[in-house]
């Protein structure tokens, strides 16, 4: 019997001291009322925190993505070493309400629609396939012709344009 009472108290002990996952974001709203809240803020002042660090200053993003975007590759750091995918390419056209995706492979393209919701420096994708149904992007770093945001611990770099022109010109 106090053997499987150790095994229950060091399992649940276990799951006790888990590290937290979640974004946790400090917002406030125009009336100056603190909210805090699993998503990016959509108005008013935003801090997103590490529940395990405290405080961190948002990215200093201003500005709202749009346009179309070629997925160059993944890294596990922002400036890391971009692992590409040749055999797939993908392109991001954002606007204020929509993403959509041309994901090419070969001869087939599937193309994907997703609702979104953008704030300056994240944006969150509505979509099932995510679990919850929706997902939080940062964006890490937008200038006219490079875009690198992060989702699930990893970062995604995109360069300005379409994917099609961008890989026909590499080629040329």
């Amino acid at each position: 019997m106090n053997k499987i009472l150790r095994f229950w108290l060091v399992l649940s002990c276990t799951y006790i001291m888990q590290p937290a996952q979640a974004d946790v974001y400090k917002c406030t709203d125009a009336t100056g009322e603190v909210v805090f809240q699993g998503e990016p803020c959509r108005k008013g002042d935003e801090v997103k925190l590490d529940i395990r660090f405290s405080e961190q200053q948002q990215q200093a993003v201003e500005q709202l993505i749009s346009g179309s975007w070629c997925e160059v590759g993944t890294s596990n750091v922002p400036d890391g070493t971009v692992q590409q995918d040749n055999a797939l390419r993908k392109t991001w056209i954002f606007s204020e309400r929509q993403m959509v995706q041309h994901i090419s492979q070969g001869k087939r393209l599937d193309t994907f629609k997703y609702p979104i919701r953008q704030s300056p420096g994240s944006f969150v994708i509505d979509h099932p396939a995510f679990g919850s149904g929706q997902v939080s992007w940062q964006v890490k770093k937008l200038t006219d012709d490079q875009l690198v945001i992060a989702a699930y611990g990893g970062f995604t770099h995109l360069a300005a344009g379409n994917c099609e022109i961008a890989m026909a010109s590499a080629q040329n």
